[in-house]
């Protein structure tokens, strides 16, 4: 089993690695500024997972407006990056990190509007380019939500799989698709799965939200089996409610006594987990902690 979280270790080695800027000041100098201070930044977050036994890591997006119409070729920036990126490339693999990307909110598959549609294909070209020109095994995931309903969700649900056959071979391979707590509950995913054989991440906080009363464990089971073996293990993305405030937004620190009556339910059973709190990395190292305790890492 490998704990993760998303983005950089802020906190603790004071760097971003998804800094950007405005439009109206775009340059190649500046653009190159920060990918170059964003990738220094995930080494050196890399380092200090290694250091902390965190081995899924969620890579944040690196390069500003990579899917505006205004951006490079992202071929030639991974050249022009290429020493940097092959650090943080044999890095990876000889720590045997897990990797994922998850595009932004409006990467939306499903749309019924063509130009959302060629903005999303945008936006998971640029990631999965960048996992391919890594060299990463087909575990490193690109995690992506079904969508939107747009008043009948089967139609919705349909539009989904039809695009996700059209993507090209390299796309396809990389996807995975996660359970909302709005629109799509686990068994949506997992009809799409039968569909496409798109791999399932099971997200236990929308599923405390949103499911169809099928048990935490059933709900495990049920998304391990949409991972083939080239896919690597189950990926599980956990957290909690953060207390007093609106349903739905992700607590801002590990829930201990949660995430121990979780991992002592799920003791037979094999994921690796991204963690959705806030305070990332401090979260992680009290995550590892506590996988030591039970020998789950």
């Amino acid at each position: 089993m490998k704990i993760g979280y998303v983005g950089s270790a802020f906190s603790s080695i004071n760097c971003k690695s998804d800094r950007s800027f405005q439009l109206k000041s775009y340059s190649k100098e500046k653009l190159y500024s920060i990918i170059g201070s964003n990738l220094q930044c995930i080494f050196q977050t890399l380092e200090f997972n290694l250091k902390h036994k965190i081995k899924f890591y969620r890579i944040a997006d690196f390069i500003p407006f990579a899917s505006h119409p205004i951006s490079l070729p992202l071929e030639s920036i991974f050249q022009d990056f290429s020493p940097l990126i092959m650090k943080i490339a044999l890095f990876i693999q000889k720590n045997e990190f897990r990797i994922s990307m998850h595009p932004g909110q409006y990467t939306i598959l499903n749309s019924p509007k063509n130009d959302v549609v060629k903005k999303a294909i945008k936006e998971l070209e640029y990631d999965t380019l960048f996992m391919d020109f890594m060299g990463l095994n087909q575990d490193a995931k690109v995690q992506i939500h079904v969508g939107g309903v747009y008043g009948n969700k089967e139609k919705a649900i349909n539009r989904f799989i039809k695009n996700f056959h059209l993507l090209p071979e390299n796309i396809q391979s990389r996807l995975a698709i996660e359970n909302d707590d709005v629109s799509y509950d686990l068994c949506d995913c997992l009809l799409i799965n039968q569909e496409t054989g798109i791999p399932v991440i099971f997200d236990i906080f929308h599923y405390s939200i949103k499911n169809r009363g099928e048990t935490l464990i059933e709900g495990i089971k049920r998304s391990m089996k949409t991972w083939k073996e080239q896919d690597g293990i189950l990926m599980l993305d956990w957290s909690s409610q953060e207390p007093e405030m609106k349903i739905g937004r992700h607590a801002d620190t590990l829930n201990e006594i949660k995430f121990k009556n979780f991992i002592t339910q799920t003791m037979e059973y094999d994921f690796d987990i991204l963690l959705e709190v806030r305070d990332k990395e401090k979260s992680a190292v009290k995550a590892v902690q506590i996988l030591e305790k039970y020998g789950r890492i």
